[in-house]
């Protein structure tokens, strides 16, 4: 055995790295992969109903493809020495590292902050699901208070009325009062000028007040406080405040980006710690055509995959291979209204209503799960980043997505 392949972090990133690092590698390499828990957050739905059900159970498929599963959380990491420390103390050394450790939520630095929900991990997204069951069934006319106007606070919005819905409290539902703020003029201004009419028209359908331009003082349980000293009483708070990368990323030696990822190059290796490769959240990369990644498993998928192929590659000295992802795709729940679909980092709307809607349940309940009821040689090619093959795959931008391309909401 020529050496050791770690992997941190359990997200979409990390699984298809060691995916890809055990297939490169064979039996020439010991691949592990650690993470606090044996799921995979399905993050990018947990503003839906049951949040309960949305991870994915690890183990099976780890096993399947002879990935050992360390159940840990990374918080210490010594270049010089090639170890990562977890949380236990435990100390484990690599031969190369590949970095997944994913991004959080950014809570406002206001008073009161962390008294706020979210839905950013599938424990805050099960608490907020359980104060919601609460407000359905101890409050007639409830208020519910979005901060944070983006991708996520859009969905969660024109969600909620069905929220309620989901725990029987109909009536409730249609009398709901549900508040979107921004400090933003416009709603989903990181989404631009090309799907902002659809937003904005599923916004107006669903009832959901605006309150923009706003910037916020202090934050309750109960309440939010603005910069002119109002308030806006409510029955729960639920931040989408917009991500950064989680603080493991920032013991890797290099340069970082406003968010926090670490600056790779086009293999995704750190290029001030050779051994590192970086991928997902945590990483920001070059798409290839002058775009940076965005923390999306959109990205992270594909990122995983070449990240974990180079680890194997430079292992084995071999050449590694560069990372591109020419397509942008956008899917974006509108609740009631469907979702809006566009194409291109101009966003071009391809698809709206119910056609827009069946593209984002395909992505949503399809694409972005690995492939549970496959061999372990299905499941090793579908880590491979054959371009070519990727490239015909999403040749129809409008049938949706194979589950090899990773594109998603």
């Amino acid at each position: 055995m020529l050496g050791k392949i770690l992997v941190t972090g359990g997200g979409f990133a990390g699984f298809w790295a060691a995916v890809a690092a055990r297939r490169v590698a064979g039996p020439k390499a010991d691949v592990r992969l650690v993470s606090r828990e044996p799921v995979l957050e399905v993050r990018p739905r947990l503003y839906e109903a049951h949040p309960e059900t949305l991870g994915v159970p690890l183990l099976p498929l780890l096993d399947k493809v002879g990935v050992t599963f360390v159940r840990g959380e990374a918080v210490g990491l010594d270049t010089s020495a090639a170890a990562v420390t977890l949380s236990s103390g435990e100390c484990l050394t690599y031969d190369r590292l590949v970095v997944a450790t994913g991004s959080r939520m950014r809570r406002p630095p206001v008073t009161g902050a962390d008294a706020a929900f979210c839905v950013d991990t599938q424990p805050e997204a099960i608490a907020f699901d359980r104060r919601l069951s609460e407000i359905a069934r101890q409050v007639a006319t409830p208020t519910i208070a979005v901060v944070g106007a983006g991708f996520t606070g859009i969905e969660l919005a024109l969600e909620l009325r069905d929220r309620l819905v989901a725990h029987g409290a109909h009536g409730a539902a249609e009398r709901l009062r549900i508040v979107l703020i921004d400090r933003a003029e416009t709603v989903g201004h990181e989404l631009g000028s090309g799907p902002r009419a659809e937003i904005e028209a599923a916004l107006a359908a669903a009832g959901v007040e605006l309150c923009l331009g706003v910037t916020v003082q202090a934050l309750a349980a109960d309440r939010v406080t603005f910069d002119d000293d109002s308030r806006l009483a409510a029955d729960a708070v639920v931040l989408a405040t917009g991500m950064a990368a989680a603080p493991f990323a920032a013991q890797v030696p290099g340069a970082r980006d406003k968010l926090g990822r670490v600056v790779v190059d086009t293999a995704l290796r750190a290029p001030a710690a050779r051994e590192v490769f970086v991928a997902g959240d945590a990483a920001s990369a070059d798409t290839g055509d002058g775009h940076q990644t965005l923390q999306s498993c959109q990205h992270a998928n594909q990122l995983g995959r070449v990240a974990g192929e180079n680890a194997a590659r430079d292992l084995l000295g071999m050449p590694t291979v560069s990372y591109t992802q020419l397509r942008y795709v956008t899917c974006l729940d509108l609740g009631r209204s469907g979702a809006v679909i566009t194409d291109g980092w101009e966003r071009r709307v391809e698809k709206t209503g119910s056609a827009g809607r069946a593209v984002k349940r395909l992505v949503n309940t399809q694409i972005i799960y690995p492939p549970t009821d496959v061999s372990a040689e299905a499941l090793l090619a579908r880590s491979s980043i054959d371009l070519a093959e990727r490239a015909r795959r999403v040749d129809a931008p409008n049938a949706g997505r194979d589950p090899a391309t990773g594109n998603a909401a």
